[in-house]
């Protein structure tokens, strides 16, 4: 142990040179220094240890009472050193330097805003090689890199943030070219520059985000707080606020392992640059500059990009890979120590408590629960970032896909029952032949529960559509009797009759004719500033008593336009991600695009792929083609045209190979839907083409990408359950001068250094002790003890002893027996995952363990049920107890997810397949007779 007493001891001396003893130190003292020496003296005694002072040497020495041996010696500095750093001469050195920092970062702004253009395009190549080597080398970790970095650059914060960067990186270099003299160190200047804007572009917007912190710099420049501010939350000293959010609150304290990232990347790159004699790269640069310039193209431009952005590419790819190794370390040291403070507070807060017979206020014990709570889920974050940030991006990759898919799969399905119902002459109503003059028209007296009927059965409603257009027909009539009407040019009285009467009509397409009519006009008026304010006033009147008319006289549209706005569909339309134009024609709804798609889409049954995957970009699903394959299309082209209105798909004129002229989009598939797809009316293939010509598209482009996923898995399941502490958990390098002192001469604190963080680095083993942590404060409710001593470094090793507890327990053990069902193998020289487990499984186990919470609920008295409580709680005891039950159902769906991320990239599991199996048909008999009971249901106000 004595290499670890060394380590201290070299420790110890390091805080302590910076200390106000050593700082403070001089051959004479003064009253308040012998007061600050005779503190430490008393600190130090009790513990066995003796300080004395050595003037003539200038430095304190500590020496062991039992054996009077020396157990350390720190200098301290020399007084003249001391008095070049007095108030007087640091504002002197301030006032002269301030003038050339001023002069430095002047010119910089001036760089910075005339070279926006050409540096922006020098940081998106630099920063595109980095990710297209992020791609090549490690693709599971970001299969969306490209796009995310494409986004990023292009996006108004992004260029600013770029600003920001390239602002103070020029500050920062023409400083230290003023005092960095050497030039051996002048390699280092671009790279410390870059840490510096690196810094302020990504934590500039996290400092001012706290609205004290803008005004405090605000009152610094001479401004004040006004009512207004402090209504807006803001303090009436600002700074003290700042103070506390970025200091007390730590918010620097999180920005400390990035900077020191991005100072190792500095110094890596550095000195990868200072290999590469000025000779090589003047050599290879001007070579490779000769070799791409074609004639018109500056040598200089492309030595700029050469070496500029080889400095930004190097710097940025360093800190990429640098940033996990040291944020995981500098948080494995410094939170992992902080979880036995956090320990400590739960201990005095639960004791205080008992001590005042639950009396006191409980806010503060459940503030700090709740933060625990918080801790230990960034705690795993933070172990299992790598992961996290995987499975987000692979969420994103696959988002499109997936979505579009079910959004597809469920219209054409749709679709293809009404195309079947239009060839049959037995049915009553052809929907995709029926015109809907009243599209938007309000049903007057229709519940919001019913909606589903405009899409279900829109000619029965026809009839509560028509009333509200009387009724606003009606009111309208009485509307231009009065003041408004006086004031309306003829010429717009012409038009309003003109309207009106078609609207009185019972004939619907007719009353179809004026409601475009009143549309269009409404568009016009509101467009042309020689019409009256009146005539206006007016338009929305009508226009809007009547909801949003827009009638859809083209066969077909109507429906198309009814299934997106459907209560039924919302969760099959909602959140889908497609192209907002198919060849000529603009798709501002997902219907219109799929309808397209149905045209011109590709052709799954000859080959072409459904599935379009671009290294680097999210992976798109094509809704395939399903009319005739003979037939092409030039309105499937752009042919570099003004796109069309979305109504011109529903009219636009299509001739097929055979010469058959169909009028728009729906006309032409309900005669032309290839036979394969739809089957006949005796036996539909729809379902079966689908899942043999589509689904299995997507079954095997889930399996290629399930290869890179695994890597994914593989580090999830190790990062799971990883087995102990790492070496680094708890065991910061550095700390401030008491602690350190604290670790050297206290036993406990000494032991807690030894053993290290109390939390395990496994997220499993960390969730046990954190469910652990929630039923023994739930176990002192329960059962109370004299005093509340709960170590959560071994809180794992004693057994639970209340039957409500052990069921819980049980359960939480029971979800980990399943996650252990995802195995990592070797195969053919690569890791790959084996698993068995469902989704459904770990949602049925979600399920038990609520059950058994909501029992324990039930013993403590805080449930929804009145009997089976064992204990009388008081009100600060309730609130307690709700608030440790509700941490541990926020950690059972917390665990559950661990599940769900293994199984994210496997086509059977997401869609819960072998459930599906069971219970296809239980769903499809829910659905036909939900429907049967809709389309059988009396109308409201029918007559």
């Amino acid at each position: 142990m004595k290499w670890f007493q060394k380590t201290l001891t070299a420790i110890a001396t390091f805080n302590m040179v910076f200390s106000p003893v050593i700082a403070s130190a001089a051959p004479e003292w003064t009253e308040k220094d012998k007061a600050q020496l005779a503190h430490y003296r008393d600190y130090l005694e009790p513990l066995g240890y003796r300080l004395t002072l050595d003037p003539n040497e200038k430095k304190a020495l500590v020496y062991d009472k039992n054996t009077n041996k020396l157990a350390m010696e720190v200098p301290f500095a020399e007084e003249g050193e001391l008095r070049k750093y007095s108030p007087k001469s640091l504002n002197h050195m301030l006032m002269e330097e301030m003038v050339r920092v001023k002069q430095a970062s002047k010119a910089s702004w001036s760089h910075s805003v005339r070279n926006l253009p050409a540096e922006s395009a020098i940081f998106f190549v630099a920063m595109g090689a980095v990710v297209a080597g992020q791609l090549i080398t490690n693709y599971s970790q970001n299969p969306i890199a490209m796009k995310q970095h494409i986004e990023h650059s292009l996006s108004p914060i992004g260029v600013f943030g770029f600003f920001t960067f390239m602002y103070s990186q020029g500050v920062t270099a023409n400083v230290l070219s003023m005092y960095m003299k050497n030039p051996k160190f002048h390699h280092m200047i671009p790279y410390l520059g870059m840490t510096v804007g690196a810094f302020l572009q990504t934590y500039l917007s996290q400092v001012a985000s706290d609205p004290n912190v803008m005004a405090c710099a605000k009152v610094m420049m001479g401004g004040k707080v006004s009512e207004k501010d402090q209504a807006n939350g803001i303090d009436a000293d600002p700074c003290s606020k700042a103070y506390e959010y970025l200091v007390l609150k730590k918010k620097l304290w999180e920005f400390a392992p990035g900077i020191v990232s991005m100072l190792i990347s500095s110094g890596l790159a550095g000195v990868a640059q200072s290999v590469i004699t000025k000779t090589v790269l003047r050599i290879t640069g001007v070579d490779i500059a000769l070799w791409l310039v074609p004639g018109t193209m500056h040598l200089k431009g492309i030595r700029l990009l050469l070496v500029k952005g080889l400095q930004i590419t190097a710097f940025v790819a360093i800190d990429m890979w640098l940033n996990r190794i040291v944020v995981s370390t500098w948080k494995n040291m410094y939170d992992g120590a902080d979880f036995y403070d956090v320990n400590d507070r739960l201990n005095d807060k639960m004791n205080l408590m008992k001590k005042s017979r639950w009396a006191a206020d409980d806010k503060d014990l459940q503030a700090e629960m709740k933060d625990f709570r918080k801790k230990m889920t960034d705690w795993r974050m933070m172990n299992m970032s790598e992961v996290y940030e995987a499975h987000s991006n692979w969420s994103e990759a696959l988002h499109q896909m997936t979505s579009m898919f079910n959004t597809s799969y469920s219209f054409y399905d749709s679709f293809i029952s009404e195309v079947q119902n239009a060839r049959n002459d037995q049915t009553p109503y052809k929907f995709l032949k029926a015109t809907y003059p009243y599209n938007g028209v309000t049903a007057k007296g229709l519940p919001d529960d019913k909606k589903d009927l405009l899409f279900v059965k829109p000619q029965f409603i026809e009839s509560l559509q028509h009333e509200t257009v009387q009724d606003t027909v009606a009111a309208t009539e009485e509307l231009l009797k009065g003041e408004k009407g006086k004031y309306l040019y003829d010429l717009e009285k012409k038009k309003l009759n003109s309207i009106l009467t078609k609207l009185r009509s019972q004939e619907r397409e007719t009353v179809g004719a004026g409601l475009s009519e009143l549309y269009e006009e409404v568009g016009r008026a509101m467009q042309n500033v020689s019409v009256s304010m009146e005539y206006r006033d007016v338009l929305r009147t009508i226009y809007g008593s009547m909801g949003k008319p827009y009638p859809m006289m083209e066969p077909g549209r109507g429906w198309v336009e009814s299934y997106a706005n459907a209560p039924m569909n919302e969760e099959t339309v909602k959140g889908a991600k497609y192209y907002r134009q198919v060849g000529l024609f603009m798709t501002p709804k997902v219907t219109d695009y799929l309808v397209m798609q149905m045209l011109c889409g590709p052709d799954v049954e000859n080959g072409d792929h459904a599935i379009k995957n671009s290294r680097g970009y999210p992976s798109v699903f094509l809704p395939p083609q399903i009319g005739n394959p003979a037939d092409q299309f030039n309105a499937c082209n752009h042919l570099g045209m003004a796109p069309l209105m979305p109504k011109d798909i529903y009219k636009y004129p299509l001739q097929t190979a055979t010469k058959k002229q169909y009028q728009g989009a729906i006309d032409y598939l309900v005669h032309e839907t290839r036979p394969s797809v739809i089957g006949t009316a005796e036996q539909p293939n729809f379902q079966n083409w689908w899942k043999t010509r589509t689904e299995a598209q997507m079954q095997k482009a889930f399996e290629e990408y399930g290869k890179s996923y695994d890597e994914i898995v593989a580090k999830m399941v190790k990062a799971v359950y990883y087995p102990g502490r790492k070496f680094f958990n708890g065991r910061p390098l550095v700390t401030n001068p008491m602690k350190t002192l604290k670790i050297y001469f206290d036993s406990k604190t000494r032991n807690r250094y030894f053993e290290g963080g109390p939390v395990y680095n496994g997220a499993m083993n960390s969730a046990f002790q954190e469910e652990r942590v929630y039923l023994s404060i739930l176990g002192d409710l329960l059962q109370p003890a004299s005093e509340f001593n709960m170590d959560i470094a071994h809180i794992l090793e004693k057994d639970l002893t209340h039957p409500a507890l052990k069921e819980v327990e049980n359960q939480f053990a029971v979800l980990n027996g399943m996650m252990k069902r995802i195995k990592v193998a070797n195969k053919e020289g690569r890791e790959v995952v084996e698993s068995d487990l469902e989704n459904y499984e770990l949602e049925e186990q979600l399920q038990n363990i609520q059950g058994a919470i909501k029992k324990l609920s039930t013993a403590l008295g805080v449930g929804d049920e009145q009997e089976g409580a064992v204990v009388q709680l008081n009100k600060q005891q309730r609130n307690v107890a709700v608030t440790a039950l509700e941490q541990l159902q926020g950690l059972a769906t917390e665990v559950m997810m661990y599940g769900s991320m293994a199984n994210a990239v496997s086509w059977s599991k997401i869609r819960n397949l072998k459930k599906m199996d069971i219970e296809q048909q239980k769903f499809n008999n829910e659905i036909q007779a939900r429907l049967d009971a809709m389309r059988g249901i009396s109308m409201p106000g029918k007559h």
